[in-house]
Parts: structure tokens; sequence; C-alpha cells
């Protein structure tokens, strides 16, 4: 099943568990499976703080709450960096036999996504599609930017006047 988030602790300080993440031998080290960079995340539990390792992997990425929940207490205990392997990562079985720095701590199913019951009607999807905008006529256009140098050049002829007459007096 590859719809499923594997959550690892990383034995590592920060800096060095976001260098292993992005290091394709590393990961592939310790996990025995070839895992694309792009599809883990680092995840610092102090940063999650106010919502918690649980309720992130929940709210944020998906995961089935009441798979979450049966882990819940240990995963707010964790402090370390946490790696997670985002779906489709893995492709097909494997069983993880994750090595050092790694340690799993979970895998969790992600929440089906929920179907359409049907078309969905709206008044607003209804009647003709707006045609394109009106085009402007070029000769406005053109008469426009002509009193724009205009305007321009007056103010321009009015600075240089001020200056002349500051300097004669």
């Amino acid at each position: 099943m590859n719809d499923i988030i594997r959550v690892f602790s990383i034995d590592l300080p920060p800096e060095e568990a976001a260098r292993f993440a992005r290091d394709a031998k590393a990961l592939e080290s310790a996990l025995g499976v070839a895992v694309p960079p792009d599809r883990v995340q680092v995840v610092e539990p102090a940063a999650l703080a106010d919502i918690g390792l649980a309720n992130y992997l929940v709210e944020g990425e998906g995961a089935k709450a009441d798979a979450v929940a049966i882990d819940r207490s240990r995963l707010e205990k964790i402090r370390m960096p946490i790696l997670l392997i985002l779906p489709d990562a893995i492709k097909g079985p494997v069983t993880l036999r994750p090595a050092p720095p790694l340690e799993l701590l979970g895998e969790y199913p992600l929440e089906e996504a929920r179907g359409s019951d049907g078309a969905i009607r709206a008044r607003s999807a209804e009647g003709p599609v707006a045609g394109p905008p009106p085009r402007t006529d070029d000769a406005t256009t053109d008469r426009r930017a002509s009193g724009y140098v205009a305007v321009a050049a007056l103010v321009v002829a009015l600075l240089i006047a001020a200056i002349v007459w500051l300097v004669a007096i």
C-alpha cells in the first residue's frame, strides 16, 4: 500500500539530520531501499510545539486520526528530528529495516479522499461564459499618451522657470 506516511526519528543534531535527509545514498543505506530525497521531510518537533507531531500528521499530512491516536503519547514525547517518508516514495510492498541513525516510529495510512456525490450545481456556473475583454481604441490610447507627455513637458517647463526666477532674485 503506497498511501502510507512512514515516520522515523533521526538520532542526529538538526543540521546533520537535514543533510542526512538530502543524501540519497545515506537514506538508502539506513533504510535498505532507495527513496527519492524530494519525497522526504525533516520535521523539528520543537517547531510543532503548538500543535504537536500527532496533530501535524493528521492535519498537515492527512494521516488517519484513529491510526495516529494509538501512538499519540509516544509521538508527543519525541524531541529529536523526525523524518517523514511521504506517500508513493517507496514503490511496491517492502519491509523496512531501518538502521541507525533512523528508528521507525510508525506507519500511518492516509485518509481516503472523499468522492463527489454528483455534479456540483451553482448559479454562478450557469449561463454564458464571458468573452474576451473589450478592446481599447488605439486612437484613444494614443491621445491619452500624448496628454501625459504634454503635462510632463509643462511641469518640466514650470520647474525650469522657477529655477531661473530663483537664480535671478
